[in-house]
């Protein structure tokens, strides 16, 4: 590595680590004032209930328990308190800007355009709001792009442990939602072509490396997401056989699920078609010594809207791109339809695990746009000043302060019909 390299590295780590520090601050503010929605009360009770006595839950059986399993050591370490609660969403949600920055490194080859995806995550107010509650919708993205970081790092060092390690993560991202699954097969797909297209190795040794992928992002991760059902067999006495029956009625639940509050369908948004279409928001209602608080999370549109035109654009040029953006553009793509082509109603809630690579596509967009333009620089501040000031009064509402201010208008859109 050259020294020019090595000081490109450094600064891409500055700034990168000024990026993170943002996205603690703005997700931990206020965090010990905020209270818990009727969500996170039904993650209390559905933690302690699984890890002691084997329950599924009542509200949200038809997830996977990792978060029961989290929720509940982080209240053993930390305290039945708001931070205890919350530690294990804060703490992913927070590294996940960081992750969405070196995912995005390998797979745009652009400094500039991985800080800028991962300024995206830091600031974006669905993400924020969601890594502020005790739920596992920030699990996600943490995973998956964990998964994704270390498998990219495997095929540059080839060092087993890495590959090992994603396939661990990737079980932990199963755990949580089974949306994981979609960029953990392309993973595994994306390593076993590019050990197929290469010109060295024996057909044998292809074929060896290859099962070693399968074991590492197949057999692994399937392991793991069965023993976070452990409390399941050990509490209750079931067998392989019903936990395979509970997973059919599960899955037979995800499919048709649209919540026990009629009020909230209401006021969510629950078309993915509108995602990238126009803003989309994420409600929750509380109320805090008796006064009302609204926690609402809505998209930025100058970088959500950008991101279906900016994924046209890479998939017209992608003759001259490599491999890795047409990585990209598969995840985001097989990860993306099936919500659009779903029956089911899906919240803005279930984007996170879309967004880091829309966001990853609309920065590396602006990137090549503004390559060679004479006041590049002038023009990527004043894009990036636009949606920080965007940013600043969905932050406000992210966090419960929106209520009673000038942003009310835009509050009451979300206000169930019967009430207005």
């Amino acid at each position: 590595m050259t020294e020019t390299e090595r000081l490109s590295d450094r600064r891409f780590f500055t700034w990168l680590l000024s990026l993170t520090i943002l996205a603690a601050f703005l997700r931990i503010y206020l965090l010990a004032v905020t209270q818990p929605t009727g969500d996170e009360f039904y993650t209390i009770e559905e933690a302690f209930d699984y890890m002691r006595r084997g329950h599924y839950g009542l509200e949200m059986w038809h997830h996977p328990k990792l978060r029961n399993i989290l929720v509940f050591y982080s209240i053993k370490c930390w305290g039945l308190n708001l931070f205890g609660i919350r530690f294990a969403s804060v703490l992913f949600g927070v590294l996940t800007v960081p992750l969405t920055g070196l995912v995005a490194r390998r797979l745009t080859r652009s400094g500039a355009a991985s800080l800028l995806a991962a300024l995206f995550m830091a600031v974006d107010a669905i993400h924020i709001e969601l890594s502020r509650q005790a739920i596992q919708e920030v699990y996600m993205p943490f995973f998956l792009l964990m998964g994704i970081y270390l498998a990219l790092r495997y095929l540059e060092n080839k060092r087993a442990f890495e590959l090992i390690c994603s396939g661990l993560v990737f079980g932990l991202g199963l755990a949580s939602k089974w949306n994981v699954a979609v960029p953990l097969v392309l993973t595994l797909l994306f390593l076993v072509f590019q050990q197929l297209r290469q010109h060295g190795p024996t057909t044998r040794e292809k074929l060896a490396e290859c099962l070693f992928y399968v074991s590492a992002l197949l057999i692994i991760p399937v392991t793991v997401y069965i023993l976070t059902y452990f409390p399941w067999f050990l509490q209750r006495g079931y067998d392989l056989g019903e936990w395979f029956a509970t997973q059919k009625i599960m899955f037979a639940e995800n499919l048709v699920h649209k919540g026990l509050n009629p009020e909230v369908l209401q006021v969510q948004d629950h078309s993915p078609l509108l995602w990238f279409i126009r803003p989309v928001g994420f409600a929750d209602f509380l109320v805090n010594r008796n006064e009302p608080v609204i926690v609402l999370g809505v998209s930025n549109p100058f970088v959500w809207l950008l991101t279906l035109p900016a994924v046209a654009y890479l998939m017209y040029n992608v003759r001259r791109l490599g491999w890795n953006n047409l990585f990209l553009l598969a995840v985001f793509w097989c990860s993306y339809l099936p919500f659009v082509l779903s029956k089911r109603l899906t919240g803005a809630n279930t984007a996170l695990t879309v967004t880091p690579f829309a966001f990853m596509a609309v920065s590396a967009v602006i990137v090549m746009l503004l390559e060679g333009k004479p006041y590049r620089r002038r023009l990527l501040y004043a894009y990036v000043g636009i949606v920080l000031l965007v940013a600043a009064p969905l932050y406000l509402m992210a966090i419960g302060k929106g209520f009673g201010t000038v942003l009310q208008p835009l509050i009451e859109l979300y206000r169930p019909m019967h009430e207005r």
